[in-house]
């Protein structure tokens, strides 16, 4: 990585810090002191439990939420960078760079709320926690090895986040080079789409041959072992892997042809 690429990998990173930071102290009010106050006219205060709210912040998914929302934005970035000399394969690696930055961080936060706030709070160990989320699939996979458990959910959170991100700029990039009415034509008919979909699966989920196919298809992405009746982490990590190429493929690809705007 360049001088030039790396400090404006800084410059992403501390900026979008800056964001994430209030918009984890937003969060954390709006879900601990607003019920509390709440509580407190309605009488109820008694019976509040900080520890419920506490170990229910969910910084993890909350952090998905933001590195995607992020990569979404890739005009305003790319209009300020270009006017000021920076070429487009810079900005693109420094978004890369920030992406991977950033990504460790959330890994670095959510295992703290995970493990040094929630699980003592909801007096559980690392097993009896991840047990009550997503990953709760994967949480036996090493048996009662913790330092094999955490690290591997550690990995598979860092490159659930560079995955997220790199859809979130594969698809912005893509999204910037067509005109507002076929971004707004995009955006009502994807959704309607997927609908159709979804509802086409569940009411052919169990008569359709096609739709058995795709049920184990969909374990065999999950990873799921029938010999040891386990979800094996690696095969999704790999999936993601995969995805994340894919994506930023499609990212490179359009972000060298991104213009300004009249």
């Amino acid at each position: 990585m360049s001088n030039k690429t790396w400090r404006l990998s800084r410059y992403l990173f501390k900026d979008q810090l800056f964001y994430l930071g209030w918009s984890y102290l937003t969060i954390i009010l709006v879900e601990t002191l607003l019920p509390f106050g709440a509580s407190l006219l309605s009488g109820t205060a008694s019976t509040f439990s900080w520890r419920s709210h506490l170990s229910g912040l969910g910084i993890g998914a909350i952090f998905a939420f933001f590195v995607f929302i992020f990569s979404l934005q890739t005009y305003e970035g790319f209009k300020l960078f270009i006017q000021n000399g920076i070429s487009r394969r810079t900005y693109l690696r420094a978004r890369l760079g920030n992406l991977g930055l950033m990504s460790l961080l959330g890994v670095v936060l959510a295992v703290i709320n995970d493990f040094a706030i929630s699980a003592p709070l909801l007096r559980v160990d690392v097993f009896g926690l991840l047990a009550r989320g997503p990953y709760e699939m994967y949480a036996k996979f090493f048996g009662n090895n913790v330092f094999a458990t955490v690290l591997i959910y550690m990995l598979f959170l860092w490159i659930f986040y560079l995955t997220v991100g790199l859809f979130g700029i594969a698809v912005s990039s893509l999204l910037d080079l067509t005109t507002k009415t076929v971004r707004r034509v995009i955006y009502i008919v994807v959704p309607i789409l997927g609908i159709f979909l979804l509802g086409f699966v569940a009411s052919n989920g169990n008569t359709s041959q096609a739709s058995m196919g795709f049920v184990n298809f969909a374990k065999f992405l999950l990873g799921y072992r029938e010999t040891l009746g386990l979800f094996n982490p690696f095969m999704p990590m790999l999936t993601m892997v995969v995805c994340s190429l894919i994506f930023g493929a499609i990212a490179y690809t359009f972000h060298l042809k991104l213009k300004i705007k009249n």
